[in-house]
């Protein structure tokens, strides 16, 4: 289904055919809308002006569909209608992203039971209804980019992007999500040198880890995941002194902060992971300037390299 077929905008909307017999009477009350003679002409005639022109229609629209306005559920309908196009393209860019790049706070799900393009739909379509009934209609005029905008943030924040959920609420930024079968990753209250009092005690390794499991469920695999295997390298280092339990939380925020940004720079940072903005994303989770975060994460890859062979060349 499309964000209009979940809406219900299709061709045989009840809203839209209520908009099609109110039109008139909204043109009479409100002579912006008169630029048409029938709603259907409306989303032909919008690409063919300017944005200031086309937002004052718009701006009628969501006037009469906001609740302090008219609270008038047809026109909220006729607005999200005359909006779906780019609320289209917005969903069409989520659902180029993998699942788990989109998914990080969202419900868990099993594999083979959904569709990441019905979740994405769902999720646009949700948004951009609230946006169409709580747009700001006495104080704002450019109605279309703000409401897509507003669409985007509010869809982003929902399933669990760092950079809007902190701008909303930090403690859920920095909130890691805790599953019953990721019990063997939880940390102690042993920090690491210089910021292990602002380190995070029994926590996991994250939504990476926790997507990475729902994505390999299924099969009995023969072989490890490289999550697996990550997750086991770091628990015989810290069992063994190489790293502090503090210093293994810090590497798996910056996997996870890594797995969701495009890697430009590969020769530098240990393959991107200590890149500038995977720092700026990792700094605000533990408390930590950027730099101490490339600091004591280049001290823990350095200290990991250097006791790999041990671990690998005769394991205990």
């Amino acid at each position: 289904m499309s964000v209009g077929d979940q809406l219900g905008l299709d061709d045989n909307s009840e809203l839209l055919d209520q908009a099609r017999q109110k039109w008139p009477a909204w043109v009479a009350a409100d002579p912006r809308l008169g630029v048409v003679d029938n709603f259907d002409d409306l989303r032909s005639w919008l690409p063919t002006v300017d944005h200031e022109t086309s937002d004052q229609v718009l701006l009628a629209l969501a006037m009469l569909a906001a609740p302090d306005g008219g609270d008038d559920i047809a026109a909220a309908a006729a607005l999200a209608k005359c909006l779906l196009p780019g609320a289209c393209r917005l969903a069409g860019w989520l659902s180029t992203l993998p699942p788990r790049e989109v998914f990080r706070d969202s419900q868990p799900v099993l594999a083979g039971t959904w569709s990441a393009v019905e979740r994405v739909d769902e999720l646009v379509a949700s948004q951009l209804w609230i946006e169409v009934r709580t747009f700001k209609w006495r104080r704002t005029r450019k109605v279309a980019a703000n409401i897509l905008i507003n669409t985007r943030v509010g869809v982003l924040r929902e399933v669990g992007d760092f950079f809007y959920v902190s701008r909303a609420d930090r403690t859920w930024a920095n909130t890691t999500l805790v599953e019953s079968f990721s019990a063997g990753d939880l940390t102690s209250a042993d920090g690491g040198a210089g910021y292990s009092a602002e380190m995070p005690t029994e926590r996991v390794a994250g939504p990476l880890f926790h997507r990475e499991i729902l994505a390999d469920a299924g099969p009995e695999q023969e072989e490890p995941s490289a999550t697996e295997e990550l997750l086991e390298l770091l628990a015989w280092a810290c069992d063994h002194k190489v790293i502090s339990p503090a210093d293994r939380y810090l590497l798996l925020c910056l996997v996870e902060e890594a797995d969701r940004v495009e890697t430009r720079r590969l020769a530098r940072g240990y393959g991107g992971l200590l890149s500038n903005e995977v720092s700026s994303r990792v700094a605000p989770r533990i408390g930590v300037s950027e730099a101490t975060v490339r600091r004591h994460g280049s001290r823990t890859m350095r200290a990991l390299a250097a006791a790999a062979p041990r671990k690998f060349g005769h394991d205990e």
